[in-house]
């Protein structure tokens, strides 16, 4: 009996931690898609590949993963008694530090890979890595993942019920 409860205490979680994840994934997964289409567009490869569809994927899963990791760190809500733009800043400036941490991985673990040692591939990041494509990208990214932030804390100070009346109306007119 106490294993039934165990599986459903653990099933719960699980749907409850997945539910929490499945928004900002889900527009992080339109955010990378807009960024792999932006990169095509810079070097004239017109369209999209099922390998940048798979790219956008595993970094909306992790970009949705790390919110909710830096949403459980107790610091998080150092300025929920504050103004919203503090709480926004402070989160945008968090989640952007994540996001840079995760790109500096991106570009280093094939640089490991490739050098097979990881001091080499560190001593060749910055002369190998594009940096107008790593910046290019980092701003687009930050530039909606203040959308995002924005977004959210409204849907919070305002209540998810008020936030969709004041943007999509009432109802039926």
């Amino acid at each position: 009996k106490s294993k039934g409860l165990y599986m459903s205490k653990t099933l719960a979680f699980i749907k409850k931690e997945f539910l929490e994840m499945l928004p900002p994934t889900i527009y992080f997964y339109v955010v990378f898609h807009i960024l792999m289409f932006t990169r095509s567009l810079l070097i004239q490869e017109y369209g999209l590949t099922i390998q940048s569809s798979f790219v956008a994927i595993i970094g909306a899963l992790i970009v949705g993963k790390a919110i909710l990791i830096a949403d459980a760190l107790p610091f998080v809500t150092m300025f929920r008694d504050k103004r919203l733009i503090y709480n926004l800043i402070w989160k945008t400036v968090l989640y952007a530090s994540l996001v840079l941490l995760f790109q500096c991985l991106e570009e280093l673990i094939p640089l490991i890979s490739k050098y097979g040692s990881f001091s080499i591939g560190v001593e060749n990041f910055i002369e190998e890595t594009k940096w107008h494509k790593f910046w290019g990208s980092f701003i687009v990214f930050l530039l909606f993942l203040v959308i995002y932030n924005l977004t959210v804390g409204m849907m919070e100070a305002l209540g998810r019920q008020k936030f969709f009346e004041v943007f999509l109306g009432k109802g039926k007119e």
